[in-house]
């Protein structure tokens, strides 16, 4: 994108994705302005940065701040990856369908659009309804479940944008692999316990993508205009979750035997067990046609990374 003093305005900066987003953004000279719900906590990691707008998507207070922002970037949503108590599946579906939407009524506010809205979005949306070897791209349909009315929903708040002329990118997320929270700081725990192994029932998929290259497919969504819709972040090669553990076991010199009943990730992440239980071959089509270069196409690599940071 030309002329990288551009506004771009960022929400859900404080998560995984956001924050490492508004790092590579920062050192890349993009002027940027957080939307964040913890203006103080967003002031804390990112002191360098001097506008931090409170916003809550129930109420329409910060919209008018949005104008002058030539990018656009959402990565809120509550996080999936932990028990669901109460009505946290309420926090999931509004923090992401209802966020979204409020986003893109204060976009339609601007005088001037943004060019840009990308948006999260996660490759749940393939569902996990069902189980087969097939591959799955951005061109298959949406799963039969919560998962796939979810993102489906997500992605539809999102695409209203395009309707107002702006460039709109979904990217359709999956395991994301770093220690700094998500799925793996849990599984490498088990692992260290020396009861490591494959959730059941094994022969399952598991995309992921590692942290740098979700980061770098925001990045070149953003800077490549011939980027738009869904683009699935996830890894060309995708494991089994027999490979993905035996993997694992090796980079951390642990036994990787130990078969994990999916009632015991039940127990420890409840309904968000399915994400890991019935995983779907999703594979990048887009992005490896648009060309975008993977930094880490080798998961023991992947894994070597994250660990020897941790």
């Amino acid at each position: 994108m030309e002329g990288k003093a551009s506004t771009v305005s960022v929400f859900g900066a404080t998560g995984l994705i956001g924050s490492s987003v508004i790092k590579s953004l920062v050192e890349d000279g993009y002027a940027i302005k957080i939307f964040a719900r913890d203006v103080e906590k967003s002031r804390r990691m990112f002191p360098e940065i001097t506008e931090h707008i409170r916003w809550d998507y129930t109420r329409d207070d910060w919209k008018q701040n949005l104008e002058g922002s030539a990018v656009v970037m959402n990565f809120s949503g509550a996080p999936i990856f932990q028990k669901w108590k109460g009505n946290y599946k309420r926090e999931i579906w509004d923090s992401r369908v209802e966020a979204t939407k409020q986003i893109v009524d204060a976009i339609s506010k601007c005088v001037e659009k943004p060019a840009v809205l990308i948006n999260g979005s996660a490759s749940g949306i393939y569902g996990y309804d069902s189980f087969d070897d097939s591959e799955v791209d951005e061109s298959s349909p949406p799963g039969r479940d919560f998962w796939g009315d979810l993102v489906s929903a997500w992605e539809k708040e999102a695409m209203a944008a395009a309707q107002m002329g702006v460039r709109v990118v979904l990217i359709r997320t999956s395991v994301v692999l770093t220690m700094k929270g998500g799925a793996l700081p849990q599984l490498a725990s088990v692992f260290r316990k020396g009861i490591g192994g494959p959730i059941s029932p094994g022969n399952q998929w598991f995309p992921w993508i590692h942290a740098d290259d979700e980061v770098g497919l925001v990045l070149f969504a953003l800077e490549n205009d011939k980027v738009s819709g869904p683009l699935n972040a996830s890894d060309p090669q995708v494991p089994t979750m027999n490979e993905f553990a035996a993997t694992l076991g090796e980079v951390m010199h642990k036994g990787s035997r130990v078969r994990i009943p999916i009632t015991v990730i039940r127990l420890m992440m409840g309904e968000v067990s399915s994400v890991l239980a019935k995983g779907k071959k999703v594979v990048p089509r887009r992005a490896t046609e648009l060309g975008y270069k993977f930094r880490y196409t080798d998961l023991k690599a992947a894994l070597a990374d994250l660990m020897s940071s941790s």
